[in-house]
């Protein structure tokens, strides 16, 4: 920005002078029908947005870099900058050219960054747009939220690891904090690695300051009311964080109308990687439709869509809030009629939410108003079918609603059916509402039967039989007469414009009637405008009971669609109670049975785990299977069942889950340094430590990350910690191609095996897909590498190597009679203990496993020790020894194990 200093024209000292207070963002500069940028602003501008870079010389200094775009452009631009961590300030002219004197007006009107766009009220997205601020004292955290399209507004105080186990269903797409904060990422702390982070002065953090802004802006003595009153990091978050809006905003966010407190209890908490492990809303794969929110959303509006979208993120573990919920839904599904008598009148609901964002950020028009009036006309209808229905949940709903019918006779009264999309066209405000604009309308609709009267008088008087009136914004009302009969054009007229084949005049007598006309056309958008504003002004008075309104009516939107949802799915309703325990009879997977092809069926499997019984489920099987597809669909029916839906199974009862853990799948974070299978150790560390006796984990493949014998230690180890520490002890499901751990039953009380059946018939194997009793000693590895196209020549080989390995052979050439030299494989042990597979060009000759606890197949962890002390045992007869035999018995026994 060095050249500046030689810049001394007007307008680019005024651009300066306001590029100086945001040195950190781009300017958009309003120069007349475009938004233009200078400097490096221009170089980065033009570089995102694929605009032309130029130059234009200002006075006598050197040429300035220059970008532009025309001003009807601006959001799609704002919305690509933001998208591109780029930080905009909007500039605008903020007095009419005409009646400037010298140089216009212009002033910072908003500044949009991620969580502060405006143009996100106009974008149909069904994900929350939220922003956070975050702010750390001591070992506790002050963390507070809001949507600017929505109106959501929350703020709570956590822990470490609070924070962590609770907050990463925000997502937040900007984070606020402190300006000399040092001490740690929250990003980490939101699961918002794309977050841009924006820092806020330290004062605007103090207590004091940030209570009073939230007393303000709520117009409250206390903050009481809102659960906050003593959470001082709670506030301090909160008030930094409306400041922050209202600042970049540029107005005073009224449809802000309520702050919540957020809490970790009564939620079913869910850490960030299984919300992605179990695709509850993104794929991990990019099929949209292959989410859990895709296959369940019967949703009709915007608002119920979002409703549902963040509950599926966010469940309850609060059993009467959860059959409150389910109550709605099993009515609504009983009064099927009733039920799509509301999805009828939801059709003609406007999005309140989004149409008070839109008024609240200055960017609503008449059209948003009218879809507030058509809103309130149909609120009483949906009291009336509300009353005839029993469940507690729909009731409140029912007495919640506002009618507001003043607002509503206001609007119907002012506003046109069908007003424009744009506010400075006009035609917004109905006949009879204003005797002014009525006034004014009617010498408008004179002006023009006076046209038509002018037009054919002025064909009588000069003889021109094509003479025709005419207007364009340039040069206002003319008169056109062609080339061919320019010459009998008396003297008053003036020439005003010439065209190829015409030219174009005005009279003194059109002059004035022009000035009158246009004067009558300034009058009636000056009095609409005026008019508009004082009725965006009354509905952002009922921010509070519109915002209501609109949170009713997308809970009647969410319940509805589940009642269809459970009736056309043949869901069934769950019973929920505060037992340990998970019972599921014909339980589907959601996602997986609406994707399969057609004529393919889907198999239920039933799950009986928890209570007096067995605590954790060894599920062993083939590759392809449905392991995965089993531990994936109980742990989607409990997400469902403590949302409040019904869930795809014949029946189920499940004790309430408090957190849902997963380890399933990992990637390697390359950028942090971190590998698969530290990222994978990594979350099961965090299960370990986080986990209770009311929490459901799923293990899939637990230690294929890393060397054999290393991973089978783990999973091991794993299972028996989750087994005997006692304060642990979850409810358990763990999907495992180590066929030792099967072993495990037979040792541990609360152990049992499952198995995914399957039929090899004519060297294919048949999956069945149904989960029986019992362990699996076999992966059928080979038979799927088959299915997947691999090479006769590679499966024929895998084979060989395979049969001589089951046998401990370590040459497989030798079985097949091969007489030439073939290649041996040596188990070996690295410096670190793993096990090593080593390929060594070897005569001819048959090499067994030099160490008898080293098996190329099953592992134990209980031979040969387990065969020796059985041989000694049975040969005791417990009724017949004596007292020194017995003593002698145990020193054997113990120098077994020795």
């Amino acid at each position: 920005m060095a050249k500046s200093k030689r810049v001394r024209t007007p307008m680019l000292d005024q651009f300066m002078k306001i590029k100086s207070e945001y040195p950190d963002a781009i300017l958009f500069f309003r120069m007349g029908d475009f938004y233009e940028m200078f400097f490096d602003d221009a170089k980065v501008a033009s570089e995102i947005l694929g605009l032309r870079l130029t130059t234009r010389a200002h006075g006598k200094a050197a040429k300035v870099p220059l970008a532009g775009f025309p001003h009807h452009q601006i959001d799609s631009y704002m919305t690509r900058m933001v998208k591109a961590r780029q930080k905009i300030v909007v500039v605008e002219q903020v007095e009419d050219p005409k009646l400037a004197k010298g140089l216009v007006k212009r002033a910072v009107v908003r500044v949009a960054t991620a969580g502060t766009n405006p143009a996100a009220v106009d974008q149909e997205e069904i994900q929350s747009n939220r922003i956070a601020a975050i702010f750390k004292y001591k070992s506790r955290y002050g963390l507070a939220w809001a949507d600017i399209v929505t109106g959501e507004f929350l703020a709570g105080e956590f822990s470490e690891d609070e924070l962590k186990l609770s907050a990463g269903h925000l997502n937040p797409v900007e984070i606020i904090v402190p300006e000399t904060r040092h001490e740690f990422d929250p990003r980490i702390f939101l699961d918002a690695s794309s977050a841009i982070e924006s820092k806020v002065e330290d004062w605007i953090w103090e207590t004091s300051f940030a209570r009073q802004t939230l007393l303000d802006h709520f117009g409250t003595r206390g903050l009481k009311g809102f659960g906050l009153e003593h959470l001082e990091l709670a506030i301090s978050a909160a008030g930094a964080l409306l400041h922050y809006l209202k600042g970049n905003l540029h107005t005073k966010a009224d449809h802000l109308t309520h702050l919540a407190r957020a809490d970790v209890k009564g939620n079913l908490i869910m850490e960030a990687t299984t919300r992605r492990n179990l695709e509850l809303v993104d794929s991990l794969v990019g099929n949209h439709q292959a989410t859990l929110f895709a296959v369940v959303n019967h949703c009709l509006t915007g608002s119920g869509k979002r409703l549902l979208y963040n509950r599926l993120l966010s469940p309850l573990a609060n059993i009467e809030r959860i059959e409150h919920r389910l109550d709605a839904v099993d009515s609504l599904k009983s009064g099927m009629n009733l039920c799509l008598e509301f999805r009828d009148l939801l059709k003609h609901s406007g999005d309140i939410q989004r149409l008070l964002a839109r008024l609240a950020t200055g960017r609503g028009s008449a059209r948003d108003l009218v879809g507030i009036r058509e809103s309130l006309i149909i609120m009483p209808d949906y009291q009336r079918k509300l009353s005839t229905v029993s469940s507690p949940l729909l009731k409140r709903l029912e007495t919640g609603i506002r009618t507001l019918d003043s607002l509503k006779i206001k609007l119907q009264e002012s506003l046109q059916d069908n007003p424009p999309l744009y506010t400075h066209e006009g035609g917004m405000i109905r006949d009879g509402y204003n005797n002014e604009i009525d006034e004014l309308r009617q010498i408008r609709s004179q002006g023009k039967s006076w046209l038509g009267t002018f037009e054919e008088q002025e064909r009588k008087r000069t003889g021109i039989p094509n003479l025709k009136v005419g207007f364009n914004r340039v040069f206002g009302y003319y008169i056109e007469v062609t080339k061919s009969h320019v010459d009998k054009t008396p003297d008053n007229y003036q020439r005003r414009q010439t065209l190829v084949g015409a030219e174009r005049y005005i009279t003194p007598e059109l002059g004035d009637f022009e000035s009158k006309l246009m004067g009558a056309e300034e009058k009636i958008f000056a009095l609409e405008k005026e008019i508009f504003q004082e009725l965006v002004d009354l509905t952002l008075d009922q921010s509070t009971a519109l915002q209501e309104n609109a949170q009713i009516l997308a809970n009647i939107d969410f319940l509805c669609g589940l009642a269809v949802l459970a009736e056309e799915e043949e869901y069934n309703r769950p019973t929920l109670n505060d037992s340990d325990q998970i019972i599921l009879k014909g339980c589907r997977h959601p996602v997986v049975e609406k994707l399969l092809p057609p004529g393919e069926e889907f198999i239920p499997n039933d799950l009986e785990i928890g209570g007096g019984g067995k605590r954790i489920q060894i599920v062993t099987g083939p590759n392809m299977a449905g392991k995965s597809t089993y531990l994936r669909q109980i742990a989607l029916s409990v997400i469902l069942a403590q949302m409040g839906s019904f869930i795809p199974a014949e029946s189920a009862c499940i004790g309430v889950v408090d957190k849902l853990f997963t380890r399933i799948g990992a990637l390697d974070n390359l950028a942090g340094g971190e590998s698969t299978f530290l990222v994978e150790m990594q979350e099961t560390a965090s299960i370990l430590h986080n986990a209770t006796d009311r929490s459901l984990v799923v293990f899939d493949e637990v230690g294929r990350g890393t060397s054999t014998f290393d991973g089978l230690s783990l999973a091991w180890a794993i299972v028996e910690y989750l087994h005997e520490k006692k304060s642990l002890r979850p409810r358990t499901l763990f999907a495992t191609h180590f066929h030792e751990m099967v072993e495990l039953e037979r040792h541990l009380e609360f152990v049992e095996n499952r198995n995914v059946a399957v039929r090899e018939y004519e060297n294919k194997v048949v999956f069945l897909r149904k989960i029986v009793s019992g362990g699996s000693d076999r992966s059928f590895g080979i038979h799927v590498a088959q299915m997947a196209g691999l090479p006769p020549a590679v499966i024929s080989r895998a084979r060989d190597v395979l049969r001589n390995l089951e046998a401990n052979d370590l040459n497989p050439g030798e079985e097949n009679g091969r007489n030439s030299k073939s290649t041996t494989l040596k188990i070996s042990k690295d410096k670190t203990g793993g096990d090593q597979v080593l390929t060594d060009k070897l005569p001819k000759t048959t090499k067994k496993i030099a160490n008898p606890k080293v098996r190329a197949a099953q592992l134990t962890f209980f031979d040969p020790i387990e065969k020796e002390l059985r041989s000694v045992l049975q040969t005791v007869d417990p009724n017949n020894i004596t007292p020194m035999e017995a003593l002698n018995l145990v020193a054997e026994l113990k120098k077994i194990l020795d």
